[in-house]
């Protein structure tokens, strides 16, 4: 009885323990949530107190105006939208440090900037309106790396630059197909040339080896011999080998050798430009040099000066439209757009049935430029919020990835659905069929003629034959008349002889 009393209280004894350690717990949880509350409270009315210091602070500071310039160069910066609540520029350069400049640096500096745009119509106008002390800020700025051009301002750098697209008709592969193959034909005049020289040099080899031997298919004469020892020396360097011609000596068929392997060459390396002009066209390949090319951009800035760095002739228009049309109407060979700047048309169906063929890269800066009495608002970008302005443009170009649009399909200069060889072959059929009807109608007009010459003949036998007849006829009848007179005269001869025989009998 005892025992099972000591196990009652044993287990009375552990019920009272866990009682007394829940109550533990929970009296623990109380206080931390109490005192979670506690701070959060305290937070809460230091976070308020600021706020009413920061308001009344800026109640006393004086407004001040900051007035930036700017061009139209969308993503970087443009006008505002339909559904804009104000009616300032706006673009990622704004998007990327006008918080900094309006609360960050305002509160650094005690002032409270009232911010102002003002449009203007090229780089070189902004500058003036710098210089001029109109405004405080220029934005976008492209400055060359280690070589600022506008060194009496302070430029503070957004992002690298991202390089130049340029940009041409999709289906300009297929019309310039045949431009390709006779520009690869003329840049190799030099080995055409050397060639041509080559080979009346060997002609006229030719021609002092072998006229001793073979004076017959290379004459002695130096001019006809000579002429002869080009014909062939061409002939055999395109491996053609007529026959016509053939050396005899021993000399001259070891000289024929040398120039045969010779030719062998040269071909070769004639076809080969003309090959790799087609296959780069076949697989689309982007054009080696923009030397000479006339191409569209909008306004003179970056891509203007790019375009002259690859030796091309820009031609200025004001938007984007305008420069579409050109390309379009073939006014222009293609157009140069900033990466960024071709990535925002192509989101507004502005480059439709264009096609981005060549990315040329530009050491560039982009960034704002700040008048030297705005140095410190300068400085406070640039030595406090650099990263995080740095990491915002990162983030607002991300946006502006440009899709590059292929072709449907691998261009074939002889594919049947290229248009050069419908026009070949049109030229050709007729072409063919206007020397078969030239042929045909010379043919009738010869038979014509020979069968005129054909009457004139036999009319002129006849009139021969019927001469001939005549005086057949005549001589016939003369004939007859001479036979009669001459039987006349025999058979008076024959009766002289009779009598004369019988006197002489008698």
């Amino acid at each position: 009885m005892q025992h099972h009393f000591t196990i009652l209280e044993s287990k009375v004894s552990k019920i009272s323990d866990n009682h007394n350690w829940q109550r533990t717990v929970m009296a623990t949880w109380f206080k931390l949530l109490l005192a979670l509350f506690i701070g959060l409270a305290a937070f809460k009315f230091r976070v308020t107190l600021a706020k009413s210091n920061a308001s009344e602070s800026n109640d006393d500071d004086e407004k001040e105006n900051l007035t930036i310039a700017w061009i139209y160069k969308p993503p970087y910066i443009r006008g505002p939208d339909n559904s804009s609540l104000d009616n300032q520029a706006h673009g990622i350069i704004r998007d990327a440090i006008l918080r900094h400049i309006q609360w960050d640096c305002s509160g650094f500096f005690g002032n409270h900037y009232e911010i102002m745009t003002l449009r203007a119509d090229s780089e070189s106008g902004m500058i003036q309106l710098l210089k001029q002390n109109k405004v405080h800020i220029a934005v976008p700025l492209f400055e060359q790396q280690n070589n600022q051009k506008y060194s009496e301002f302070i430029f503070f750098k957004l992002l690298d630059y991202p390089g130049t697209e340029y940009i041409t008709l999709a289906d300009d592969e297929n019309n310039d197909a045949l431009d390709v193959v006779f520009d690869s034909v003329l840049k190799s005049w030099p080995l055409l040339a050397v060639t041509m020289i080559f080979t009346a040099i060997a002609g006229i080899i030719m021609w002092a080896l072998d006229t001793y031997w073979n004076g017959k298919e290379f004459p002695r004469s130096f001019i006809r011999g000579s002429w002869d020892g080009f014909w062939w020396s061409f002939i055999s360097m395109t491996t053609v080998g007529y026959g016509d011609k053939a050396p005899k000596s021993a000399m001259a068929r070891i000289f024929s050798v040398v120039w045969i392997l010779f030719g062998l060459i040269a071909m070769a390396i004639f076809m080969a430009n003309v090959t790799t002009a087609l296959t780069a066209l076949s697989l689309q390949l982007e054009p080696t040099s923009l030397r000479g090319v006339q191409v569209g951009v909008i306004g003179n800035g970056t891509e203007y000066q790019h375009a002259l760095k690859e030796d091309a002739h820009p031609k200025i228009y004001n938007n984007i439209d305008d420069a579409v049309d050109a390309l379009k109407s073939k006014e222009v060979k293609g157009m140069l757009l900033d990466r960024y700047t071709a990535s925002y048309y192509q989101k507004r169906d502005k480059l439709k049935t264009l096609l981005a063929v060549k990315k040329l890269d530009l050491q560039r800066d982009v960034g704002v430029l700040f008048n030297e009495n705005k140095r410190e608002l300068a400085e406070c970008l640039q030595n406090y919020h650099r990263s995080a302005i740095w990491r915002s443009m990162q983030t607002l170009t991300s946006f502006y990835e440009f899709e590059h649009q292929t072709s449907s399909k691998s261009f074939n200069l002889f594919d049947d659905t290229s248009p050069f060889v419908k026009y070949l072959m049109y030229i050709s059929l007729g072409l063919l069929v206007l020397m078969l009807l030239i042929g045909l109608a010379w043919d009738i007009l010869l038979r014509k003629k020979g069968k005129g010459k054909q009457n004139t003949v036999i009319a002129a036998a006849m009139d021969d034959s019927w001469e001939m007849t005549t005086k057949g006829d005549t001589i016939r009848a003369d004939l007859e008349t001479t036979r009669v007179l001459l039987r006349q005269a025999l058979e008076q001869f024959d009766q002289l002889e009779s009598k004369v025989s019988k006197l002489k009998l008698v």
